[in-house]
Order: structure tokens, then C-alpha cells, then sequence
């Protein structure tokens, strides 16, 4: 019997979750205004890294230059 598409979401929500280091993920989604989502798009392309990496690394840097990083 073929998998509804409730099913089919689920597995491939299973998955996404995961980064290539086997690390559970967690879902954050926003909206951003143009200027911010154009500086992301130029540091993308300056550093070759993906949103994902660009937002990680700057979430990071804001924690441990505010004393809050718990590493």
C-alpha cells in the first residue's frame, strides 16, 4: 500500500532533522526585512557557506561576544 502524504512528510521531516553529523536539528523559521535577508544573500556569496551556516555561525559569535555561549 503506497504512503499517504502525511506519511511521506513525516519520513522526510525524520530525516531533514538531522545534519551530516548525525546532530538533531530544530526547526526555527522567521521573516526578515529585505536589508537583513540582502546582507545574508552577500555574506552567502563572500563566504560560500549556506544560510544555515551564515545564520549558525552568527548566532554563535553574538552568544560568545555577549558572554551567554554555553560552550
Amino acid at each position: 500500500m503506497a504512503m499517504t502524504a502525511a506519511e511521506r512528510q513525516a519520513k522526510y521531516r525524520e530525516k531533514a532533522l538531522k545534519d551530516p553529523d548525525g546532530h538533531l536539528l530544530v526547526r526555527v523559521q522567521t521573516m526578515l526585512p529585505p536589508q537583513a535577508h540582502a546582507n545574508l544573500k552577500r555574506l552567502q556569496k563572500t563566504t560560500g557557506l549556506t544560510q544555515r551556516q551564515c545564520i549558525e555561525q552568527a548566532i554563535n559569535r553574538l552568544a560568545e561576544e555577549l558572554n551567554c555561549s554555553t560552550e
